[in-house]
């Protein structure tokens, strides 16, 4: 009875012992796991070993390798963006570069074109036996240019009523015709002295309409009496907007009218035309 009373109490005393143990290991256990959770989020490195022991052990991608490799590719497409970004900038600086050349070209071209006009202008020139700046020259050329012209369409317009009369405004265009002549005659001689300031080697010539002679009012009339129509034809192959007209018999009884009226005017008329 005894021995079972011993027996019974050194089992309580082992079951003790292995509790304690147990409790201690336990506690051990839970310590370390504490550790190592507060290792894994402070140190990256135990957190990296650990999630490698995982994924080894069980085949699976850890969180961690995840997270490296998706911290990969945004490091990789940073990069592609940065160099993109440092391509596209050397692009536009180029560009830009280019853009600014162009504009100092621009500027220098004008710059050039602005001093060759002055120089062109204050240069000397022989205009009508006398050295002058060209521009003084140019000047004195338009301003008489100007005045004739002036003068020209002045008279122009105040002979165009006498023209119109009848029969005797033909001596009014002879007149008129001969002036506009002498008036362009004039003008070209104002140019050719231009011309000859700055081409003094080849200057123009202003022989062939210095050199036409008008009709006089003899001529006209005679043409207009011995072939009227052929001289409206003419004015109208000349002028737009004259109108076709018809030239028959009571045209010459007019013509022989006016005839009459020329005699009167002038004392010459002409033989009419059989």
């Amino acid at each position: 009875m005894t021995m079972l009373r011993r027996l019974a109490r050194t089992l309580r005393w082992t079951v003790a012992a292995l509790g304690g143990l147990w409790s201690v290991l336990i506690m051990l256990l839970m310590a370390g796991s504490l550790a190592l959770s507060i290792a894994m989020a402070v140190v990256p490195a135990v957190f990296a070993a650990v999630s490698g022991v995982v994924e080894t052990v069980t085949g699976i991608r850890s969180l961690h390798s995840r997270q490296i490799a998706r911290e990969a590719r945004l490091a990789d497409n940073l990069t592609r963006a940065e160099t993109r970004a440092a391509t596209e900038a050397a692009e536009r600086r180029a560009v830009t570069g280019r853009a600014d050349n162009l504009a100092r070209a621009l500027a220098d071209s004008r710059a050039a074109q602005a001093r060759m006009a002055r120089e062109l202008a204050d240069s000397p020139v022989t205009y009508r036996g006398t050295r002058m700046a060209a521009r003084e020259a140019v000047k004195d050329t338009a301003t008489r240019v100007s005045r004739r012209t002036a003068v020209a369409t002045t008279r122009n317009v105040a002979s165009m009523a006498g023209e119109a009369l009848p029969v005797i405004g033909v001596g009014v265009i002879a007149a008129a015709t001969a002036w506009e002549l002498r008036d362009a005659c004039l003008m070209m001689g104002e140019m050719r002295a231009l011309d000859a300031a700055f081409n003094p080697d080849d200057p123009v010539t202003d022989d062939e309409i210095c050199g036409l002679t008008p009709p006089t009012r003899e001529e006209l009339w005679q043409m207009v009496r011995s072939s009227p129509g052929a001289a409206w034809d003419a004015a109208r192959g000349l002028y737009d907007g004259l109108p076709e007209v018809s030239l028959g018999g009571s045209y010459a009884r007019i013509s022989g009218w006016a005839g009459e009226v020329y005699d009167w005017a002038f004392g010459d008329a002409p033989e009419a035309a059989p």
